[in-house]
């Protein structure tokens, strides 16, 4: 499951990067693609993440129709608060601290 949270926080940042330098207003159609990757994490996490605050599942819980929102509305900032600012909190927790180390040295260069 490493592999998998790795390749989508990836393709949520790139998403971002994409979107914020080249200004263009198409965020939640290019987010579609994530949404069975992200579901699946969803799903995983509350599967077998045991022992954190209700809070954090009731949290996850909102950052999803938080994204439903936005896909019904078309709303690119909202989808992109919801993954940039949520989702990728929750994917961060189970990335290793040498991968944070190894994307700091290849962005430094």
């Amino acid at each position: 499951m490493e592999k998998k949270i790795e390749q989508l926080y990836e393709a949520i940042s790139l998403l971002g990067f994409q979107s914020t330098y080249a200004r263009k207003n198409n965020y939640v159609q290019k987010c579609v693609q994530l949404f069975p990757e992200i579901e699946q994490f969803v799903q995983w996490f509350f599967d077998n993440v045991s022992g954190v605050e209700e809070g954090i599942y009731l949290n996850l819980a909102d950052i999803l129709k938080d994204c439903e929102t936005a896909l019904t509305q078309n709303d690119n900032v909202l989808m992109m608060d919801a993954l940039e600012q949520g989702i990728t909190g929750y994917l961060e927790m189970f990335l290793p601290e040498e991968y944070f180390e190894k994307k700091e040295i290849v962005y430094v260069k």
